[in-house]
C-alpha cells in the first residue's frame, strides 16, 4: 500500500482581495471581528473594527454611524439592496440591529456608495445574509450572561437540499443596565450613582428560503421581523433636580423581500419586491416636585413602504461588464407630529460601465439619477480608477471622484413644528486616493497595508438651529469642508500550533464649517462637534489548538459639543481609550461543536462619555457558551 496523500498546514487569509482590485473603496469586515462581536449590536462591532465614527447615547440606547466628517443622516444602511434608514429620521440606531443575523458586512466610502443608492454622502453599510455559506443543515445556539442583568441570544436552524434551503435565526437581547458611574455635572465633586429606568428588551427573527429552480434560475424569500423596547434614562444634570422623568420608546417592525435571480452564461438579472413596515411610539413626562406635568410628549408613527427593484449585469467579451438598474420606493408616513399623511415617492436609475486591462488597470464609471416626487435631481457621475503597477507585487493604487445629492428627511420637511418644507437636497463633490498592498511573508503568513486620502466639500448642509419661538427648525446654513487620512494593517498567518490575526487602523479627520456665516462668526476653524479629529482600533487575536485570546483596544479623540467654548459647561469631551479581552476554547463532542468565551469589556475601568451627559459602563464581564450540530 502507497501513501500519496501529503497533510498541508493551512493559512486562512481572511480579508477580502476583492477590496484591493475594485476601483470602489469598499472595506469587508471579516470572520474573525465579526465571531469576537456576534452577540453584540451593529454599533458595537463598526466601532471596534472600522474606521467610521459611532455616536453611542449608552448601552442599549441610540447608536448612529458617520463616515468621514458627516452626519449621520449622511450614511445610508442597505439590507438586500433597499435602504432601511427612518423616511422620518433620515438615519438608522445602530443598536437595534444585531450583528447575529448577517454573514456579510460591507462598508462602501464617499462615491463608491451611489453603486447601492443615492444620498449616502458619507457612505453605506451593506448587510447580507449569504445562504451558499452553509453546506450542511445544521442547528447553533448561542447564549451570553452578562453584568447588570445582561443576557444574549441567538440560534439558527440550517436546512438544505438539492433544491431549496432554509435559514431560520432567533436573537433576543436584554439587561437592566444599571450600572455605576460617576456622575460630574453634581458640583462641586462627582458623586458615584447607579444608572437607572435604563433597560432593553430587543429580539427578532430572521427567515430565509430559496428555491432553486434550475440551474439558471432561483427565487428567494426573506423577512426579518423584530421588536425593540427600552426605557430612556435621564442625562447627568437632570438626576439632581427636583421632580421625575419617564422616558420610553417602543418599537416594531417587518422588513419582507421577495426576489427572483438569473444567472446565465453572460447576463444576470434580478428583480426584486419589498414591503416595510414600521410602527415607533415615544413618550416622554416630565413633573415637578407636586407632580404637575411640565412636558408630555406622546407621539405616534406608522410607515409603510413598498418598494420595487430591477437590475441587469451584462459581460462584455473579457475585458468590461455592463450593469443598470432601477428602483422605485413609496413611502407613506402617519404621524401626529405631521399635520396630515405625508407621502414621498423616489424612482432611482443607474448604469455603470467596469473595464479592465488585463491586471494592471481598472474602472468603473457610473450615472446616478433621481426622480423624488415629479422633481429630477441633478445627474450624480461617480469615476473610480484601480492601477496595479507591479506585476509581481500585489501593490493597487485607487481614485475616485463623484458626486451626490441626499434629499431632506421628513421630518426636516414636515416636523410640527419646526419643519421646513423648503429646504433644499443636501450636495457634495468627493475624492479619494488610496493605495493597498498584500504580500505574503514565507509559506505560513501575509501582511496587507492600506493608505486613503480623501476630500469632500457639501453645500446646503441641513442643520437644525433654535429660532424666536422656542422650537428648532432646519434650515440650509451650513457648507462644510471634511478632509482626513485613514490608515491601516493586518498581519496573520501561522507557526506551528499558533495562529495570529493583527489588525490595526488610524484615522485622522478634519471637519469644518466653511460658509460664510461661521467665517463672520468666528467658528470656521472649528471642528464640527461630535466628530473625534483622531481615532484608532485595533485587534490582537491568538490561537494555540482549541484555545484562543483576542484583544481589542479603540481610541476615541475629543470632541467639541459646542461651537462656542462659552455656550457649554463642558466645551471638548475628553479622549477616551477602551479595552476588551476575550480567552475561549474550541472543541467538540462526538457530533457537537462548543465554544466557551469569557470576556472583560473595558478592562482599565475607564470611566467616560461618547455623549455629553450620558452616563457609560466602566469595567463589566460576559460569558459566552455556544454549541453547534
Amino acid at each position: 500500500m502507497i501513501f500519496d496523500t501529503l497533510q498541508l498546514q493551512e493559512l486562512q487569509i481572511i480579508a477580502n482581495i476583492d477590496d484591493f482590485k475594485s476601483p470602489l473603496n469598499k472595506t469587508t469586515i471579516d470572520s474573525m471581528q465579526r465571531r469576537e462581536y456576534e452577540l453584540s449590536d451593529m454599533g458595537e462591532l463598526l466601532a471596534a473594527t472600522t474606521p467610521v465614527f459611532v455616536k453611542s447615547y449608552g448601552k442599549g440606547t441610540l447608536s448612529t454611524v458617520s463616515f468621514r466628517g458627516t452626519g449621520a443622516t449622511h450614511t445610508k444602511v442597505m439590507w438586500e439592496g433597499f435602504n432601511i434608514n427612518s423616511p422620518m429620521l433620515g438615519q438608522t440606531d445602530f443598536s437595534t440591529i444585531p450583528t447575529t443575523l448577517f454573514n456579510k458586512i460591507e462598508l462602501s466610502y464617499g462615491g463608491s456608495s451611489l453603486s447601492e443608492t443615492g444620498g449616502a454622502l458619507g457612505g453605506t453599510v451593506n448587510l447580507g445574509y449569504n445562504p451558499e455559506s452553509h453546506n450542511f443543515n445544521t442547528f447553533t445556539i448561542n447564549q451570553s450572561a452578562g453584568s447588570f442583568n445582561t443576557f444574549s441570544t441567538s440560534a439558527s436552524i440550517i436546512l438544505k437540499n438539492k433544491n431549496i434551503s432554509s435559514s431560520t435565526q432567533y436573537f433576543r437581547q436584554s439587561s437592566d443596565n444599571n450600572f455605576t458611574y460617576y456622575n460630574n455635572a453634581v458640583l462641586p465633586n462627582a458623586e458615584e450613582m447607579k444608572q437607572t429606568d435604563a433597560d432593553y428588551l430587543n429580539q427578532g427573527f430572521r427567515e430565509t428560503i430559496t428555491l432553486r429552480l434550475n440551474n439558471k434560475n432561483n427565487i428567494k424569500v426573506t423577512t426579518w421581523n423584530q421588536w425593540n423596547n427600552r426605557d430612556i434614562p435621564p442625562i447627568m444634570t437632570n438626576i439632581e433636580k427636583n421632580g421625575s422623568q419617564k422616558e420610553w420608546q417602543n418599537e416594531f417592525f417587518s422588513r419582507n423581500v421577495v426576489a427572483w435571480n438569473y444567472n446565465g452564461d453572460k447576463t444576470t438579472t434580478g428583480i426584486k419586491a419589498a414591503y416595510f413596515y414600521h410602527n415607533l411610539d415615544y413618550f416622554l413626562e416630565t413633573k415637578d416636585t407636586s407632580e404637575a406635568t411640565i412636558t408630555k410628549i406622546e407621539s405616534e408613527n406608522i410607515v409603510n413602504s413598498m418598494l420595487v427593484s430591477g437590475n441587469i449585469t451584462t459581460k462584455i467579451n473579457n475585458w468590461g461588464t455592463l450593469k443598470s438598474g432601477i428602483k422605485y420606493i413609496n413611502d407613506k408616513v402617519n404621524s401626529n407630529n405631521y399635520a396630515d399623511i405625508k407621502t414621498r415617492n423616489l424612482t432611482s436609475a443607474f448604469a455603470s460601465l467596469s473595464v479592465s486591462q488585463g491586471r494592471k488597470v481598472s474602472a468603473e464609471f457610473l450615472l446616478r439619477e433621481e426622480l423624488v416626487n415629479n422633481e429630477l435631481s441633478p445627474l450624480m457621475p461617480m469615476i473610480g480608477l484601480n492601477y496595479k503597477p507591479f506585476t509581481e507585487k500585489e501593490i493597487y493604487l485607487r481614485m475616485n471622484v463623484s458626486r451626490n445629492y441626499n434629499q431632506p428627511s421628513l421630518n426636516d420637511l414636515y416636523w410640527y413644528p419646526g419643519g421646513n418644507d423648503s429646504l433644499k437636497p443636501e450636495k457634495s463633490i468627493e475624492a479619494g486616493l488610496s493605495a493597498d498592498y498584500q504580500e505574503k511573508l514565507g509559506d505560513m503568513s501575509a501582511i496587507e497595508l492600506r493608505i486613503a486620502a480623501y476630500i469632500a466639500s457639501v453645500d446646503d448642509w441641513i442643520i437644525w438651529t433654535p429660532g424666536d419661538y422656542r422650537y428648532w427648525s432646519p434650515q440650509n446654513i451650513a457648507r462644510v469642508l471634511s478632509r482626513g487620512i485613514e490608515l491601516s494593517t493586518r498581519l496573520s498567518g501561522k507557526r506551528g500550533k499558533f495562529e495570529y490575526n493583527i489588525f490595526a487602523g488610524y484615522n485622522l479627520t478634519i471637519a469644518t464649517n466653511s460658509s460664510e456665516e461661521a467665517k463672520e462668526t468666528g467658528t470656521d476653524g472649528i471642528q464640527l462637534i461630535y466628530v473625534p479629529r483622531n481615532s484608532f482600533n485595533g485587534m490582537a487575536g491568538i490561537n494555540y489548538g482549541s484555545y484562543y485570546l483576542n484583544w481589542s483596544v479603540y481610541f476615541t479623540g475629543k470632541r467639541n459639543t459646542s461651537l462656542n467654548s462659552e455656550d457649554n459647561y463642558s466645551f471638548t469631551l475628553p479622549a477616551y481609550t477602551l479595552n476588551n479581552i476575550s480567552v475561549g476554547k474550541k472543541g467538540k463532542i462526538a457530533k457537537a461543536r462548543y465554544e466557551l468565551r469569557f470576556k472583560i469589556n473595558n478592562i482599565f475601568n475607564i470611566d467616560y462619555q461618547a455623549v455629553l451627559w450620558r452616563a457609560m459602563p466602566q469595567r463589566n464581564f460576559e460569558i459566552i457558551a455556544g454549541v453547534s450540530l
